[in-house]
């Protein structure tokens, strides 16, 4: 388990980019406050809310399952943590470009 500090707001960009089952949320980004979470299932579905939540799912880059547990400071991260550092590197997504790792990769 890897502790992994962040607002919320990070949060949704790094686990919408992370899980494969989730889509970023980058048109909404600059609009949220750094204390909410926003996730977006790849069917549309918005999920919203505060610390406390587990997910549960896929990697987007190795297919690998992994868990996530929010926390008052971020989350907890149960999974391969190399692929957390690799999408806290790249370029924020609303200010540049995509993270994109079927093209990068």
């Amino acid at each position: 388990m890897y502790r992994v500090a962040c607002t919320l707001k990070e949060a949704s960009c790094i686990l919408g980019n992370f899980f494969g089952e989730l889509c970023p949320t980058c048109e909404e980004c600059r609009a949220r406050p750094d204390d909410k979470l926003a996730l977006k299932t790849e069917g549309g579905l918005i999920l919203e809310g505060k610390a406390d939540l587990v997910i549960e799912g896929h990697s987007a880059i190795t297919g690998q399952p992994a868990k996530v547990k929010l926390t008052d400071y971020g989350f907890e991260f149960f999974g391969d943590i190399t692929e957390i550092a690799l999408i806290r590197s790249a370029r924020c997504v609303y200010v540049g470009r995509t993270v994109d790792f079927a093209k990068e990769g």
